[in-house]
């Protein structure tokens, strides 16, 4: 028997927990999960846990990171199939998993991580998130959104792209999305990780209102006080097992950390001042006169052995400080570290003078989601576990293994992929590669955020370890109790400025509080964007249709400047052919784009081009079949779409892979049926599709009309929607009840679809079966969508920035003959523009995430903090 079934047996002389039908003051249970079995590889989440929530009951689950919480909420709501049991919502069995259905039976939930993508609109999300016949469909999106936002008073814009919104906005989208289900069960997951005090209080006041009004609440967080102030019942969750459910009110905090973790908590913060109790004389880190875009005038010093704590309301620049120590931010001032003055915001600097930031955004800036265990751990000294650059795998285990034990990191193995353990573990793991660098000045933001009580303990450890050995460490925590704790002093930050220090005796929670009440006035939330003039230039700028402008109007003026040069550029002739040479890059790149949407890729594009009109050159000719030839190039290229996309989909293989052995495949297929030119296309049809009216190609008339339909259904179709949130985030689209694997198939189709008239146009251009000009349009495909400004990692992309790259790059290989260029320009021209593109795009997506970073985002400070949080911290709980 282990420690913590002891603990377990010693339990079962306190409270008594509740029935199985609950406490008679609430109504039926209205989610019950009954024998819940869940196993990873190489993992047991769950074993045969049984859970009832009752109507009209706040019920709050808790555990440690790691005791399968967030695991059995995701097989709540359908986004996880468990390997037994079952789920009931409403009485009605969820038959499979599915989030859809979830939803349908009544179920919301707000998840520790939002299930948001980044770059659709806040409207788009909701309705993604609440399904379109709720919204009253697209068109009404906004306006219902904005409704369902307008109470939070947060200054969310609903046409604004997620990705543009703060972290604080954003779990408020998620929050005002479960809430507009009317859910019958609502599952909150951490949802006060990034709120302040009065959003905290207003969510409660909703919950509450919800709970009265008959709604099933669970409740999941680390925040034991929380816990206490909202929960009705409590249950303990602990390895993946049920460890009891108790009345709230029959436990204390102290009482429900000893729950969670299975022992006695007897400390919970080391010593201050170190095993030695001595901090160095001489400064380890000085600051003097730092200013960056939101603090300015920053003073102050962190001795070797001392922590130092950043406190104060959010968004009065403390988390632009820290990052701004690390060399993340631009400043103005001077850094030093052992008396060496390091370069203003370089990251490189600040890591070779010894500076180490542990990030708040573990997922986004800690791990290296992909890799294991022992690499992350081991990726800041590869030096120590390499020879001649070869590193050794045996030496990284090794490295992993002593840190795993040192640090209590459970993981089934140093090979374990890091993804699949918890949060805690992940920041430990964290911290692990911070220790082995042995840094001389360690920067921690929100080092606990998200962190369970017994992970905590560990962390504030190995902190003050490092402490010990010799660095000066900075923590940025928006928790008293921890700053209290665990500081020797701690500064507190109001508008941008240090406005007092806390030093001995003085940190405490309560002061801390404090002074930051007393520092910081009232001020109400603001959006940057929506309260500065020039919002909908700003709108434009920062949307899909903004690089389309930009090159319509290089268009203009390079067409401009050719004109004058050379009249003849301007004759009928020149612009018929120009125009109808620029229809097949219209299909060819709206085809690229499509893929691309769904972040995918497909490089079979060209050769596919060329099989169909080596295709129609044995059947569009005089003495063959016009219908048998058209059916066979629309067979060919429905096939080769739904070849690539089953590839894709059912196997998982990067589609790159797929597509470039599609292009070798279909390359060497139409080389075999022609390997030197032959068969002519049939005159009277290519004299079709060369019709024009005035001067202008049908065929390019026809290629517009197709893509301002795409752009019309991207924008206000369901299929636009959920293609774009597939190529946003995967994995949210997935637990937003999205077909991803569908959409993706789908994508493929399409886009080998599409390609279908651009070779119909190169049949009538050519005239015979020669597949050999088709190659270019692979290359030429990648050139406009670049030029769009597509994100080639998905999600974001227009078809009229289609239309607009591809007439300039046709414009671009049409002017050399009259600017009396030689053929290299035809080239170098479409190349040095699609680079110039692909830096100016860059630099405005990094502008954007600046602005995002310091749009002021202010807050009504604090309250003074309760008795019972302060008698929390002099009772030695971690929460």
């Amino acid at each position: 028997m282990t420690n913590s079934d002891i603990y377990d047996v010693a339990l079962a002389t306190q409270p008594e927990p509740a029935g199985p039908s609950g406490p008679a003051r609430f109504g039926p249970a209205v989610l019950r999960l009954d024998g819940i079995v869940k196993t990873f590889p190489g993992v047991r989440a769950l074993t045969d846990v049984t859970l009832e929530v009752l109507s009209g009951e706040v019920h709050a689950l808790v555990g440690e990171n790691g005791a399968g919480k967030s695991t059995l909420m995701a097989v709540a709501s359908g986004a996880l199939a468990p390997n037994e049991g079952t789920v009931e919502i409403g009485g009605t069995v969820l038959a499979s998993a599915s989030p859809e259905a979830a939803r349908e039976l009544g179920l919301g939930i707000v998840r520790q991580d939002p299930a948001l993508l980044p770059d659709l609109t806040v409207a788009e999300n909701m309705a993604v998130g609440v399904g379109y016949k709720r919204v009253g469909g697209l068109g009404r999106a906004v306006a219902w959104s904005q409704k369902q936002l307008d109470p939070w008073q947060m200054g969310i814009d609903a046409k604004t792209r997620v990705a543009d919104l703060s972290v604080e906005q954003r779990f408020i989208v998620e929050i005002a999305k479960a809430l507009a289900l009317e859910p019958r069960v609502l599952i909150l997951d951490e949802p006060t990780e990034h709120l302040s005090l009065e959003e905290v209080q207003k969510l409660f006041r909703t919950v509450r209102s919800l709970a009265a009004g008959g709604t099933a609440i669970v409740y999941i967080s680390h925040r034991i006080p929380e816990v206490k102030q909202i929960a009705d019942r409590i249950t303990v969750l602990r390895d993946g097992q049920v460890r009891g459910t108790f009345e709230a009110s029959e436990v204390d905090e102290q009482q429900i950390v000893e729950r969670v973790i299975g022992r006695k908590l007897e400390t919970v913060f080391p010593e201050k001042g170190g095993v030695s109790g001595a901090i160095g004389a001489a400064d380890q880190l000085a600051v003097r006169s730092l200013s960056g875009d939101e603090f300015h005038d920053i003073s102050f010093a962190v001795k070797a052995g001392e922590i130092v704590g950043l406190a104060g309301v959010q968004g009065n620049g403390q988390a632009a400080l820290i990052r701004s120590l690390a060399g993340l931010e631009p400043t103005t001032g001077t850094i030093e570290v052992a008396g060496r003055a390091l370069s203003n915001g370089s990251n490189a600097a600040a890591a070779g003078a010894g500076v180490v930031y542990v990030p708040a955004d573990r997922h986004g800036e800690g791990v290296f989601l992909p890799l294991s265990v022992g690499d992350n751990i081991s990726s800041k000294t590869l030096s120590q576990v390499s020879t001649a650059g070869l590193v050794s795998e045996r030496r990284v285990l090794a490295v992993a293994a002593e840190q795993i034990k040192r640090l209590a990191i459970k993981t089934p193995s140093a090979r374990t992929p890091i993804q699949s353990l918890s949060g805690g573990n992940q920041q430990k793991a964290v911290l692990a590669r911070t220790l082995l660098s042995e840094p001389t000045v360690l920067l921690a933001e929100e080092p606990t955020q998200g962190v369970d009580a017994g992970a905590r303990v560990d962390i504030y450890r190995i902190l003050r370890d490092a402490a010990d050995a010799g660095a000066a460490v900075v923590i940025l925590s928006s928790d008293g109790v921890e700053l209290e704790g665990l500081c020797d002093r701690v500064l507190i930050m109001s508008r941008g400025s240090v406005v007092q220090e806390l030093t001995g005796d003085e940190v405490s929670e309560a002061a801390i509080a404090r002074a930051a009440l007393t520092s910081t006035t009232v001020r109400a939330r603001t959006d940057a964007d929506t309260s500065a003039r020039g919002v909908k230039l700003r709108r434009f700028l920062r949307g899909d249709q903004s690089p389309a402008a930009v090159l319509g109007a290089i268009f203009l003026v390079l067409g401009i400047v050719v004109a004058a040069t050379n009249p003849a550029y301007l004759g009928a002739f020149n612009i018929n052919n120009l125009l109808f040479m620029a229809a097949p890059l219209l299909f060819v790149g709206a085809a690229q784009q499509v893929v691309v949407l769904g972040s995918g890729f497909d490089l079979s594009v060209g050769p596919l081009m060329g099989l169909l009109v080596v295709l129609a050159s044995y059947w569009i000719v005089d003495g063959g079949n016009l219908y048998v030839g058209v059916a066979l190039m629309v067979a060919g290229a429905i096939g080769t779409g739904v070849i690539n996309g089953f590839l894709v989909t059912r196997f998982a293989i990067n589609p790159v892979v797929v597509t470039l052995a599609m292009y070798m495949a279909l390359q060497g297929i139409y080389l075999t049926l022609r390997s030197t030119p032959g068969g002519i296309i049939f005159g009277d049809v290519a004299d079709q599709i060369q019709a024009r009216v005035g001067i202008v190609p049908v065929v390019t008339i026809l290629a517009v009309a197709v893509l301002l339909f795409l752009e019309f259904a991207l924008r206000r179709t369901r299929w636009g929607v959920e293609l774009r949130g597939v190529g946003s985030r995967v994995d949210a689209a997935a637990r937003l009840g999205i077909k991803v694997k569908r959409t993706r198939f789908f994508s493929y189709v399409l886009c080998s679809f599409l390609v279908l008239p651009a070779a119909v146009i190169m049949m009538a251009q050519i005239g015979i079966g020669d597949g050999r000009p088709s190659l270019s349009y692979t290359l030429s495909s990648v050139t406009v969508v670049v030029l769009a400004g597509a994100s080639i990692f998905g999600g974001r992309g227009s078809f009229i920035g289609i239309l607009a790259a591809a007439f300039l790059v046709q414009q671009v290989l049409n002017v050399s003959p009259f600017l009396g260029l030689s053929q290299a320009w035809s080239y170098w021209l479409p190349g040095l523009i699609t680079l110039a593109a692909a830096v100016l795009y860059a630099q405005l997506r990094r502008s954007r995430r600046r602005r995002r970073a310091a749009a002021p985002i202010a807050q009504v400070p604090p309250a003074p903090t309760s008795p019972a949080r302060t008698s929390s911290a002099q009772n030695g709980s971690a929460a």
